[in-house]
């Protein structure tokens, strides 16, 4: 079925009309049926600008209302499918676009890059040599403490992993309580 000129500009005017009260062409489009790519044609012909709509997640308005109910957010979260850590990001107001986290306070931290953004000064990535650099002789660096797990799974007492590492039974002691869970010593 062709569509006729005087159809075409009717379209076209209902087009406009509706993008002026929904602000976003690429709804409106679709609500009439109109092709996307013709749609945003008749919008920069007509001088309309279409507005990007916030993507929410379909369930948020869900989890909101469940919050606002008093269900406790992890319960909430797994009601709505999504991870704890997303609920909190969108109760803390916490921005996520792909690899990177924008928060309410001004900073992104960009976990692929692993850098952090501030007021448009950016941090210089973290690298393995400062994580093991030795901040002072008393303090155990990162490879010792790797190697208290290694000798610790390894079936070796408190005082042959200090003989190792050249520290007092003590140390180790102090260490492995500090830093045990229901996993075992964890070094990190």
């Amino acid at each position: 079925m062709a569509v006729g000129r005087d159809d075409l500009s009717g379209l076209r005017e209902r087009f406009l009309a509706q993008v002026d009260v929904v602000g976003n062409a690429t709804v409106v489009a679709r609500e009439l049926g109109v092709n996307r790519n013709t749609a945003f044609g008749w919008a920069r012909k007509g001088g309309r600008s279409s507005v990007r709509l916030p993507r929410r997640h379909p369930g948020r308005d869900e989890y909101e209302r469940l919050r606002d109910t008093g269900v406790a957010r992890l319960a909430a979260a797994r009601q709505v499918g999504v991870n704890e850590r997303t609920a909190r990001d969108w109760e803390r107001g916490v921005k996520k676009t792909g690899h990177s986290r924008t928060y309410p306070e001004g900073y992104r931290v960009d976990y692929r890059a692993g850098t952090v953004t501030m007021s448009g000064v950016t941090t210089v990535p973290v690298g393995l040599r400062v994580l093991e650099k030795q901040l002072h002789p008393r303090f155990l660096t990162l490879a010792e403490r790797e190697q208290i797990r290694d000798l610790r799974s390894a079936g070796q007492s408190l005082r042959a992993i200090g003989r190792a590492l050249g520290r007092p039974a003590s140390t180790i002691k102090r260490e492995i309580d500090a830093n045990a869970g229901s996993r075992g010593y964890q070094p990190y």
